[in-house]
């Protein structure tokens, strides 16, 4: 049984760090301006906050107003250093003594019991099919900061998460697809049509840059593909944390085609709460949606619909409520 979660910013804001991108930016407008375009990008931000609430696509937008790779390059330099210097004195002032390690070992072996329980029957139902084979649980995370390594501590394969059905349960791995704040930090968008200026389009200086999938190629750790063959070897896939921007559709794509195979998915997300006097409407959220990831997926109606039921929306749940009382 190969459980894979997909973790993004939300888990770090869930355990209480201050990681938001409108929280860099109070932080980048304090920084030093070295030069005219540096300022000139700072009163974009400061202007247009609602159009720069993805850091990265709005950066894939910001290219219309760049002439030349010299431009790109100084502006795109001074924002990603300022951003791992942020998170990195971010983590330096967080107290990870107070997670509750026995609680995330327990949502990573055994997600669904985080579910109301039709879903978690469902899913614990569809777990049964690998009632003899070994249970692992590989990481794929999308921050650049060492919060899952702060918690688990220096081994993070190979390590005893749990058991079931007599079997043990162990996290085999935890892989930073988009680097660290201090080494090999992939910012970007996911293809060259998120980036505004044509000319920069067929730039490969600019697109191992700023395309996310080509900035792994370039950088030849192969991380990437490591991850991608993960993502076709799972049977049960989680996300938590992540906003499923169109940066990411790569990612999006390949769980799509994985659900074609014997694989389900659990979409963890945080919304606005509903009243239980109206709690239809939770029903109503959740298929919304689940309609909405299914539309980035890029697939016909009849893929759609063979696939529909696989996908389970986790609506404000407890999963990853790991701070200690």
């Amino acid at each position: 049984m190969n459980t894979l979660f997909f973790i993004g910013n939300g888990f770090d804001l869930n355990i209480g760090m201050k990681t938001s991108y409108p929280d860099f930016y109070n932080y980048y407008h304090t920084t030093d301006s070295r030069t005219p375009a540096i300022k000139k990008l700072k009163e974009d931000i400061s202007k247009n906050l609602e159009n720069w609430s993805d850091l990265e696509l709005a950066l894939g937008a910001y290219t219309g107003k760049l002439k030349s790779v010299e431009e790109f390059d100084e502006l795109f330099e001074d924002i990603g250093e300022k951003l791992s210097d942020y998170l990195l004195q971010e983590e330096n002032n967080s107290d990870f003594s107070k997670i509750n390690i026995k609680r995330m070992f327990d949502n990573l072996s055994f997600p669904e019991d985080s579910l109301p329980r039709a879903d978690t029957n469902k899913i614990a139902e569809f777990k049964k099919k690998w009632i003899n084979d070994n249970w692992e649980v590989q990481i794929i995370t999308f921050n650049y900061t060492t919060s899952l390594e702060q918690i688990f501590g220096d081994n993070q394969n190979h390590l005893r998460i749990g058991a079931q059905h007599g079997h043990e349960i162990y996290l085999q791995g935890l892989h930073h697809i988009h680097g660290y704040a201090k080494d090999r930090m992939v910012m970007g968008v996911n293809d060259s049509s998120q980036i505004k200026n044509t000319a920069f389009q067929k730039d490969i200086n600019i697109i191992e840059a700023l395309v996310k999938d080509s900035c792994n190629e370039a950088l030849k750790h192969t991380i990437n593909h490591n991850c991608k063959e993960l993502v076709m070897k799972a049977n049960l896939i989680c996300i938590f944390g992540s906003s499923l921007g169109e940066t990411d559709n790569i990612w999006w794509k390949l769980i799509g085609d994985q659900l074609k195979r014997d694989c389900h998915l659990i979409i963890f997300i945080k919304g606005k709460e509903i009243s239980p006097r109206i709690a239809y409407k939770k029903a109503r959220t959740e298929r919304v949606l689940r309609e909405s990831f299914l539309e980035k997926l890029k697939i016909s109606e009849e893929e759609k619909n063979e696939i529909a039921d696989k996908i389970t929306i986790a609506l404000n749940t407890k999963m990853f409520d790991i701070i200690k009382k």
